[in-house]
């Protein structure tokens, strides 16, 4: 466990009261930890070990929600210009593999969440969302998870007056777990429902799926809906519901609802000033709603149970709060109360171990043009080469064999494009675009094949046309032509594009010991086609350079 303040860790000692057993309160639960409807575990970690991104405007949040990289991301401030109905901000998560976290608490978000196109693994945390008051139509929800998203965990946000509900789960999206969330309505309506399991009793990509975990919420001042399901295993456990006559609407309050194929465990809630706090109406026959050790204070109408329900996959019994423990803990921790995205940490994984010091320290090369700097963390040794437009820098290589080597270079680029660099270690050199790594700190690792002599080899790196390069902090080296195997991704097709003009154009071939073995004069029309270069050679790895306007270029060539 990462990243737990003082703060919180109070919380857990105030909760001690509560809980029979020492647990992590932070750590995902429920149904999101599931695959399907099964025992099969599934980590939720979000965006995992990402560099965490700040954002401070909405269209920054939308372009990192919907992009293809596992993501963290603070929200920091209020973002969004609201909505009405199905038109103005909504955040659209597109894509798996994100964590979403108000920076501080109360954060507020001005734009209701759509989670689709099954996107998976995804946490949402420390939010507020307000909607502009319900209506009967079909406007937007607080929250839609909808085209079979799935692994999905809500934890400690709050979803208020939503148009159309406060939180649906429909159309096959399957395992997501909510907690410590509130689900309210400040505002009178007949139409003040909150979360909807199943949009409809004809929805059949939704059978088997629509599994949902409810603990340690708050529904506050919500007519219906407190869950109503179709489809699902649903498991509705030390929650709190509170009515509030100012609000809600008398006689059509309706509690958790089992509907069309719907199967309900409600387990030690706390229902007060709740009218019809267990609904069986919507059941239709097939709907299951088993009742277990709740607590019912000032209710009417219905709070027996129909059936029995199922038994959870999950572990959850030895953190599970007695009913007479449940409110004082809901209305202490509920909502978006967090004061750091790290104080009940996204990721409830040990970090992976760091990237091991590796055998070359680029910095203690000859730097020209550049410098060693220390201030971005995560690097190793004394520090990494920030590298000056035109810069390089010159490392020392011992290998006691020649061949084919690949180079394992830790590298940071937190510029929005792609930065180049030329390796060269004697026979041209070979041009590498380093990708951009989302920030300084976020260090990735490229593998570069480079060609050694034995004995002692100078490897330079050297920025290109007067640009500036990605940082680079240590690499390993690893000899890979013995074994004949080249991974294909480290294998450069030769590209006519690096030809400016017609002509005939030098060729050579070296083996990787360095040994020049053809030497031909190409033309453009010819320059690509390697294997009438390479007719005739033994199978193995070959070096072939294309001088071309003064500039060396260099690329591997498999013969098979």
């Amino acid at each position: 466990m990462i990243g737990l303040s003082s703060r919180f860790l109070v919380v857990l000692c105030l909760l001690a009261v509560f809980v029979s057993a020492a647990v992590d309160q932070c750590k995902p639960i429920g149904w999101a930890t599931r695959s399907g409807r099964s025992s099969t575990a599934f980590e939720v970690t979000g965006g995992g070990d990402a560099t965490p991104i700040t954002v401070k405007t909405f269209n920054d949040l939308q372009k990192y929600a919907k992009d293809s990289s596992p993501r963290v991301i603070y929200i920091d401030g209020t973002l969004g210009d609201g909505w009405s109905g199905t038109s103005g901000s909504r955040l659209n998560i597109t894509a798996s593999n994100k964590t979403i976290i108000g920076l501080k608490p109360g954060t507020l978000l001005k734009a209701p969440i759509h989670i689709t196109n099954k996107a998976s693994n995804i946490i949402i945390r420390n939010i507020v969302i307000k909607g502009p008051g319900s209506n009967a139509d079909q406007a937007w929800d607080n929250l839609t998870i909808e085209g079979e998203s799935k692994n999905i965990w809500i934890d400690h946000c709050e979803f208020w007056d939503g148009q159309d509900g406060n939180a649906d789960v429909v159309k096959g999206s399957d395992n997501v777990t909510f907690t410590w969330c509130i689900f309210g309505y400040e505002k009178k309506s007949t139409h003040n429902l909150s979360n909807l399991i199943g949009s409809s009793d004809n929805e059949p990509e939704s059978e088997g799926k629509l599994n949902v975990t409810y603990m340690f919420n708050w529904w506050k001042a919500a007519n219906q809906r407190k869950p109503r399901c179709r489809y699902g295993n649903v498991h509705v456990v030390n929650n709190l519901l509170t009515g509030d006559a100012s609000i809600t609407n008398g006689t059509d309050v309706l509690g958790v609802s089992a509907g069309h194929m719907c199967t309900v465990r409600t387990e030690r809630n706390v229902f007060i000033n709740e009218a019809n706090p267990i609904y069986t109406g919507n059941a239709n026959g097939t709907g299951v709603n088993e009742v277990i050790d709740n607590i019912f204070t000032n209710c009417t109408g219905n709070t027996t149970g129909t059936g029995t329900s199922f038994t959870p996959p999950y572990e959850y019994t030895s953190f599970m709060l007695k009913a007479s423990e449940v409110e004082a803990a809901v209305r202490a921790n509920a909502g978006a109360t967090l004061a750091s995205p790290t104080e009940c940490d996204a990721n409830y994984v040990e970090p992976p171990s760091p990237t091991p010091e590796r055998m070359y320290q680029v910095e203690k090369g000859i730097i020209t043009e550049g410098f060693l700097e220390s201030s971005n963390s995560g690097f190793h040794g004394d520090g990494y080469v920030n590298f000056y437009k035109g810069g390089d820098v010159v490392v020392n290589v011992k290998v006691d064999t020649a061949g084919l080597y690949r180079f394992d270079i830790d590298f940071a680029n937190g510029s929005s494009e792609a930065r180049s660099l030329a390796i060269d270690a004697g026979l041209g050199a070979v041009t590498q675009e380093f990708n951009t790594t989302g920030a300084w700190t976020a260090w990735e690792t490229k593998e570069v094949l480079v060609a050694l002599a034995a004995g002692e080899n100078t490897v330079q790196f050297s920025t290109i046309d007067g640009n500036d390069g990605p940082n680079i902090d240590q690499f390993d080296i690893t000899l890979v032509e013995k074994s004949g195997e080249v991974p294909e991704a480290l294998l450069h097709p030769v590209s006519q594009g690096m030809v400016k003009e017609n002509g005939l154009y030098g060729v050579t071939l070296f083996n990787t010991k360095g040994v020049v073995v053809r030497h031909l004069d190409v033309e453009i029309a010819k320059i690509s086609d390697t294997a009438w270069m390479t007719h005739g050679l033994p199978a193995g790895i070959y070096i072939l350079r294309v001088r071309s306007e003064g500039r060396v270029q260099q690329h591997f060539v498999a013969v098979k």
